[in-house]
Parts: structure tokens; C-alpha cells; sequence
């Protein structure tokens, strides 16, 4: 009898900076897996606050879209990365000191 194991997704990169870019990124594997992304929240402390939010395979950004006070996307299928490659989250600074930015990455490497 055949079994699938469903895998845990889990926070796999974090980052949060004041007035500056904030990048989570998924380091590279050297083993050939890849990372299975199924979401991405990213925010700042104010709700007025906006800034462009980019997910990049490696430097390749596969999508962009803007982040207005807070934003969190949960994909129904996981975005596939590139072997050995990472992945990251990159947001915007703020603009104004004391506006921080938060990026977590769901997911799983496998």
C-alpha cells in the first residue's frame, strides 16, 4: 500500500529591519532539494505605511505586488524553487524611521 506523508510547513525565513529592505531568504541547499513555498506574510508597524514586495527564486523575482500595511498570502499549491538555489522575500524599506517591516517564508525543503 502506497502512503503519502504530508510535510509540516514552517516558518523557513524571517527578517525585520526598521526603515530599510527587509529580506527573508531560505539559504541554498547543496543536495539538490528544492524549497516548496506555501506563503509568504509580510507587514509594517503602521498600517499606512506601503511598500513593493518581491518573492525571487535565487535573483529571479517570480512575482511582485505591493504590501498596504499588511499582507498574507497562502499559496493552494506550493511554488517549486530551483535545485539548490535560494529563495527569498524582499520588502521595501518604509520610508520612515521607526516604521518597521516584517517578512516570514512558509514552507518546506525536500
Amino acid at each position: 500500500m502506497n502512503t503519502v506523508q504530508e510535510l509540516q510547513s514552517t516558518v523557513i525565513a524571517k527578517d525585520t529591519k526598521d526603515n530599510a529592505t527587509t529580506t527573508a531568504t531560505a539559504s541554498a541547499s547543496t543536495n539538490g532539494s528544492r524549497y516548496h513555498i506555501t506563503g509568504v506574510d509580510a507587514s509594517f508597524s503602521t498600517s499606512t505605511t506601503s511598500g513593493l514586495l518581491q518573492l525571487k527564486d535565487d535573483t529571479t523575482v517570480i512575482w511582485e505586488g505591493y504590501v498596504h500595511g499588511g499582507l498574507n498570502i497562502s499559496f493552494s499549491s506550493s511554488i517549486i524553487g530551483t535545485p539548490n538555489k535560494a529563495f527569498s522575500a524582499v520588502l521595501a524599506a518604509s520610508g520612515t524611521g521607526g516604521v518597521i517591516g516584517k517578512v516570514n517564508v512558509r514552507g518546506y525543503l525536500i
